[in-house]
């Protein structure tokens, strides 16, 4: 008896390579319109002025300005800056196959300033997303540049470039576009009215009740009654006033940092609005050819299953004829 089977499996390596397929085409879609939107985000945020900038979510431009204690230096290339991104990447080999490993890395938050020809505004990193144009890479064969190897020449020799070292940096007097929430305090700006003022004092005293009693007590009976509370009202009116006319005094200090709203990025870049926007598209067009070619690898891999299918059919008849041929002879 001659058995014959009408169609046949994807093997599985053919189904991880549909698998695969199919997630690098849905993760190449989701950044089309990625990066679109941040390109779109960018060009229609218009760009404001520190001073006169709105509260909340707004676009500055300005240049990173110099200022005493502000500048660090970079752990690997030891170059001064006021922000700095590393990464130290180990190359390793199995088999045939070879790849960088990061082995360490870190990122900077401390503030840095910038200033337009309006004011200044304090820029916290932490949570940016940060474009530069100064991007360093070099190669040795230590951990950290710089360290004494004292392996034998040979093994230097043969594991030299084993690391490969790199360091994204802004520093003093760069231009920085920057996108995030903007906020102004000090100059007199949110300071609660005398009301408010004089409950928050009040409430600072009762945590030390036995001093309000020293101090408003004026019978000497050990308690404070509504003459007496009347007497602390006032004193401490006087105080939250007091205080009120000191936060008028406060410079005006502006800054910006991440939004709570994913919606809306923290971007910190040494790129100019129309640059910036131009990378985000030319992203999202390397992923819409991502899409395409994915989508046709898909479609050229299953038309090809599916004649290699449809020609089983005429095999299957041929042996089956030829072997009832056989049979009558």
């Amino acid at each position: 008896m001659i058995s014959v089977q009408w169609n046949t499996p994807l093997h599985d390596n053919q189904l991880i390579f549909l698998v695969a397929a199919c997630l690098v085409a849905l993760v190449c879609f989701w950044c089309v319109f990625h990066y679109l939107k941040r390109a779109r985000l960018i060009e229609d945020t218009p760009t404001s002025k520190i001073r006169s900038a709105a509260q909340g979510y707004a676009e500055i431009v300005g240049t990173v300005s110099p200022v005493k204690n502000r500048e660090i230096v970079s752990p690997l290339a030891g170059k001064a800056c006021v922000w700095y991104s590393y990464k130290v990447q180990r190359y390793q080999k199995s088999g045939k196959s070879s790849h960088w490993k990061t082995i360490e890395e870190g990122t900077s938050n401390q503030y840095f300033v910038i200033q337009d020809d309006t004011d200044a505004c304090a820029v916290h990193p932490e949570g940016a997303e940060v474009l530069t144009a100064h991007s360093l890479t070099w190669y040795g064969n230590t951990p950290r540049p710089g360290q004494a190897d004292n392996r034998h020449v040979l093994l230097r020799t043969l594991s030299s470039r084993r690391y490969r070292y790199i360091e994204k940096l802004i520093y003093v007097h760069d231009v920085i576009y920057a996108l995030g929430l903007f906020g102004t305090s000090g100059g007199g700006r949110n300071i609660p009215n005398n009301h408010q003022m004089t409950g928050q004092v009040i409430r600072e005293w009762k945590e030390n009740y036995s001093e309000i009693v020293r101090r408003f007590d004026r019978d000497k009976n050990g308690e404070i009654d509504l003459q007496e509370w009347e007497i602390v009202r006032e004193a401490a009116s006087r105080e939250a006033e007091k205080r009120r006319q000191e936060l008028t005094r406060l410079p005006t200090e502006h800054s910006l940092g991440r939004t709570s709203d994913k919606q809306h990025p923290f971007i910190v870049s040494t790129f100019s609005q129309k640059t910036l926007a131009k990378k985000f598209r030319r992203y999202a067009f390397f992923n819409l050819a991502g899409v395409v070619v994915s989508i046709s690898a898909i479609v050229f891999y299953l038309q090809d299953w599916q004649s290699h299918l449809a020609m089983m059919p005429a095999q299957s008849n041929s042996v089956l004829s030829d072997g009832h041929y056989e049979g009558l002879q």
